[in-house]
């Protein structure tokens, strides 16, 4: 078996925010005062946390080793339990070889099960062997061995593998029947987990797509709302002008307009996370010229977003870059959404350098703005979902959590990796895409 798959990992939760759009005749604006859909939603959200952290609860201390393996043997997810049954903490053992943690004896007859597993067409078939281990701190020495498969068929199956310390009753008389009744446990509290999995998801896509609806429907009002004011008068210079200067009208269509906006953004990013965690799309790969590609993208950005104005923004290309292969749609929306955090969490005239160079074998890309840097404790969390950084936000400008965690899953999506490292008052992130 191959020993090198990426590690994925994932899991997900959300919060909204509205505001309730006045009439044109007498438009008075209350920030404080919540709507009965955004009470329902928020407490919606906070229930599906309050599950979500419960689900993993159970998972990382449920008294078993539970492993999730790529088609190759790799672990890609240990629980806390197993890992410290097993004399590692989590960290040991993600992207290791499962074989490792067996007897050299020991280690054939596990891969000839895998790839029997793996072989099979049906889903639902469970493969069952005892072995013994080779884990030297571990006072496990004999586990009874689970799996199935995850997604059989499909491109990238995972591999589910719970092992059950049977060490203390490998020669009890009454070992047999102590093991299949453990086992039948054991395999009802995976299917239940599967389960309640299966349908978290399906909530949390339900409440999106029920919430995009509305959303669309305000935004169009919003803009029909506009419509009618700039007939009485001139919208776009007000809302040109500071705030201190500008109309009571003019400000608060601003307001409207851009929690909207922000609204709407956070539903179409979590409903591409749950695309990506469901069912990854095929790629559509075409051939990237990258100087002109990184001019194109950069040029866009600058006439969408209108606080890049505010920034000075610089295109560093190194020479003779050769071309490279890749799916360009995401690849350009994974640069979008790092020039877009750049210019939101950085001062006005602050510098963003945007950088490419080829480097063993790779093409790296890199954001760097500066003025504002992640402390280094809260680097490792940057790209959890719904994770914001506690008082990093000088400019106050807000933001969902759901970015960064988009852009990793994405450029894994399309075979790179992404870090982060920031110090001395910058921030720079660095994509690097097998050429």
């Amino acid at each position: 078996m191959s020993l090198n798959q990426p590690f994925r990992w994932h899991y997900t939760c959300q919060q909204q925010h509205h505001i309730v759009p006045a009439t044109p005749a007498r438009l008075e604006l209350v920030p404080q005062r919540s709507s009965e859909v955004e009470i329902g939603t928020a407490e919606s959200w906070c229930h599906t946390q309050e599950e979500l952290l419960w689900y993993r609860k159970l998972y990382e201390n449920t008294p078993c080793v539970y492993l999730t393996l790529n088609q190759d043997g790799v672990i890609l997810s240990i629980n806390h339990f197993g890992a410290a049954s097993l004399g590692y903490s989590p960290e040991e053992l993600v992207q290791q070889p499962v074989l490792n943690l067996f007897e050299p004896s020991e280690q054939q007859k596990l891969s000839d099960a895998l790839m029997t597993l793996l072989e099979e067409p049906q889903e639902n078939t469970i493969v069952k062997i005892e072995l013994r281990l080779n884990c030297p701190t571990s006072q496990m020495v004999w586990v009874n061995i689970v799996a199935r498969v995850l997604h059989s068929g499909k491109e990238n199956p995972l591999i589910l593998m719970v092992c059950e310390d049977i060490t203390d009753h490998k020669s009890s008389p009454e070992a047999l029947q102590e093991s299949e009744y453990r086992f039948h446990s054991t395999q009802a509290q995976l299917q239940e987990l599967e389960t309640l999995n299966r349908l978290k998801d399906e909530f949390l896509s339900t409440v999106s797509h029920e919430l995009r609806t509305p959303l669309t429907n305000m935004k169009m009002a919003i803009q029909m709302l506009g419509i009618a004011i700039a007939q009485k008068q001139n919208l776009p210079t007000e809302m040109a002008k500071p705030d201190a200067e500008s109309s009571k009208v003019a400000r608060y269509f601003q307001i409207l307009s851009n929690e909207c906006d922000r609204e709407i953004t956070l539903i179409n990013k979590f409903l591409d996370l749950q695309r990506l965690d469901i069912s990854a799309k095929p790629l559509v790969l075409e051939t990237i010229e990258v100087q002109e590609w990184l001019e194109r993208v950069v040029g866009l950005f600058k006439i969408r977003d209108r606080t890049s104005d505010s920034h000075n923004l610089q295109i560093r290309i190194a020479d003779n870059l050769p071309s490279f292969i890749c799916d360009q749609f995401s690849l350009e929306s994974i640069l979008i959404e790092l020039l877009t955090n750049a210019c939101k969490f950085s001062p006005a005239d602050a510098e963003i350098i945007i950088a490419a160079e080829s480097k063993a074998g790779f093409m790296q890309i890199q954001v760097t703005n500066y003025g504002v840097e992640i402390p280094a404790s809260e680097l490792p969390r940057i790209f959890d979902k719904f994770y914001r950084i506690p008082s990093n936000d000088p400019l106050k400008q807000g933001g969902t959590g759901l970015g960064l965690a988009l852009v990793q899953k994405m450029t894994e999506y399309i075979g790179g990796t992404i870090k982060a490292e920031s110090g001395s008052n910058y921030t720079c992130f660095t994509i690097q895409l097998p050429l």
